[in-house]
């Protein structure tokens, strides 16, 4: 993008939020990223002066009640408690304000009960509060809905499930909440479970992308989260703008830009007003043929 087309977004973004944009909303509202920024002014402070802006400083905090505030509004619009990098995409700050003001991730959920009980804000988020709750039992059953994180979906929760041996005993199966779940296993070298998370889809990629006529170039946090080349005709290679995802309708989840990626690489298509122009790839099946 030229300078002058940056310059425009940052105008028109500051016009729908009514201050000056962080980067963060910035690509969210018009899926400018951050080294697209950089590229052209240097730092986002040189582009919002070009802009016509004076950048915030750099000592002014967030508060906790902001902070809170926003994470509850994507737990709200997502329907679960979403991981680290789930919120990093659809919400306002990264997860170092977080960090800083609560200690860890783990302790938001708990952090916005008690917020909302000092507040008497229990009525207002009821359906967040409940979600958090919902969160603290575990699954009866091998669970086959997984949060972007790759833990138990909050539809699965409870703490322990009966399972009858082949010698007709009875025992109970305990779905520990401090480490990870796998998908169902797989006949592949190298990986012994299906993916479960948007990273595992990377690790994916990674090992069929020469089978599927890619070539990365580039790999990056912001949007999109990668670049390669892609043999378009025999011979034939085009740069193309690829989105990692676990489920494809997630890109819609996450507010992502359409005009800002060129191919979804996924383990599940599920997206159905998926725009044309977009290429989705959806790595389940590939497996399947293997």
């Amino acid at each position: 993008m030229s300078q002058e087309q940056i310059i425009a977004a940052i105008q028109t973004c500051a016009r729908q939020l009514g201050r000056v944009p962080t980067r963060v909303e910035l690509k969210q509202i018009t899926g400018i990223s951050y080294p697209t920024l950089r590229y052209s002014f240097g730092n986002m402070a040189r582009a919002l002066r070009d802009a016509g802006f004076e950048p915030t400083s750099r000592g002014q905090s967030v508060s906790d009640e902001n902070l809170l505030l926003d994470w509850a509004r994507v737990v709200r619009d997502l329907g679960l408690l979403p991981g680290v990098h789930v919120y990093e995409k659809a919400g306002r700050y990264t997860r170092t304000p977080f960090f800083g003001h609560f200690g860890s991730w783990r302790a938001v959920p708990d952090a916005f009960r008690d917020f909302t009980q000092q507040n008497n804000l229990q009525a207002e988020w009821h359906d967040v509060l409940q979600l958090i709750a919902s969160s603290l039992t575990f699954p009866t059953k091998t669970p086959s809905h997984f949060s972007a994180e790759g833990t138990p979906s909050s539809d699965d929760f409870r703490k322990t499930s009966l399972i009858e041996s082949p010698s007709g005993r009875s025992y109970r199966k305990t779905c520990f909440r401090d480490r990870p779940l796998a998908g169902p296993p797989v006949d592949l070298e190298g990986v012994a479970y299906e993916p479960v998370n948007e990273l595992g889809v990377v690790f994916y990629f990674g090992m069929f992308a020469h089978r599927l006529g890619f070539r990365v170039l580039t790999l990056q946090q912001d949007f999109p989260d990668c670049e390669a080349m892609q043999e378009v005709r025999p011979g034939k290679w085009q740069r193309v703008r690829i989105e990692f995802e676990y489920e494809s309708r997630n890109f819609q989840r996450h507010r992502h830009n359409p005009e800002g990626c060129d191919v979804i690489i996924c383990w599940r298509h599920n997206w159905t007003d998926c725009p044309r122009h977009i290429q989705v790839i959806e790595l389940s099946k590939i497996v399947a043929q293997l």
